[in-house]
């Protein structure tokens, strides 16, 4: 998906340009044909030549957007970071790249810019309802259920056939400890998009490990597992199952290899110490 929103802005570019940058336009050019073939560090490469080229070119926030989306992929945040930042004065829709860095702060674990990020873009766009959803998360990490259950409301007010106001409405479910509603929430928006990404299935299986449903919760699990392997909370919730299941030493790696990705100390330490237990 990064990728082709890569490609889609670069072909705008291309259609906005004169005739007299042919050369600026074969380097574009290529940059997209690298795209569709997954060579990113070359389609990096060709667009930092477009843009050496034509330094002062009106159409270089565009670039910019797109080579933070690679650099992104690629796994160098910090470069791109710095290519959506460039990109924010020059970009038509400020929202596109404020979206892109506030999810990339996210992920970098630089939550009050993200915060800032998302409080701008709902500054701008008081409909975002993406943004209200995300805001709401990060809200959660805050520890502020209040701020956060009434960002999701909005959510849902504004649109709630949304996929974000979906969300919304699970994760209430979800704080409200409503298991069962939550996972039937996530099943509609697995059911109704074609290839669900992983972190539904992640969500639904946490549903399903808390209303004790082992056998759908492990099935969710192996569905999510090649994009997961790096997440704790995935070897957490595994775990959770595997000591359910009575299988104590499966369930001990997992909380183990959960605690060495990053996952809580005080609560891994605390299942582990159930998983020794006779």
């Amino acid at each position: 998906m990064k990728k082709f929103f890569s490609s889609f802005f670069l072909l705008g570019v291309v259609g906005f340009l004169s005739v007299e940058a042919q050369s600026y336009e074969q380097w574009i050019n290529k940059s997209i044909d690298h795209l569709e073939k997954n060579r990113l560090d070359s389609a990096e490469y060709t667009l930092k030549k477009a843009m050496q080229l034509e330094p002062a070119n009106k159409n270089n926030a565009m670039l910019l957007m797109s080579m933070g989306v690679i650099q992104r992929e690629l796994g160098r945040l910090n470069d791109a970071y710095i290519s959506f930042t460039a990109a924010l004065p020059g970009y038509p829709q400020p929202n596109v790249v404020l979206h892109n860095r506030a999810s990339l702060l996210c992920d970098m674990d630089r939550f009050e810019e993200a915060m800032t990020d998302y409080n701008a873009i709902l500054k701008r766009d008081s409909t975002d309802i993406e943004a209200y959803y995300r805001r709401g998360v990060l809200y959660l990490e805050q520890k502020n259920r209040e701020k956060a259950e009434s960002d999701f409301r909005r959510a849902q007010q504004l649109d709630s056939e949304n996929r974000y106001s979906l969300l919304s409405k699970a994760l209430i479910y979800k704080l409200d400890d409503d298991w069962e509603a939550a996972e039937k929430v996530y099943t509609l928006l697995i059911d109704s998009e074609g290839n669900a990404p992983s972190a539904l299935y992640m969500n639904r299986a946490e549903c399903y490990v808390n209303t004790e449903q082992l056998f759908k919760a492990s099935a969710d699990l192996r569905i999510a597992e090649p994009n997961e392997k790096q997440n704790p909370y995935f070897y957490f919730l595994r775990g959770r199952v595997r000591l359910m299941q009575y299988d104590k030493v499966a369930a001990k790696a997992d909380f183990v290899k959960a605690k060495e990705l990053g996952y809580d100390d005080v609560i891994a330490d605390e299942w582990i110490k159930k998983s020794d237990k006779r």
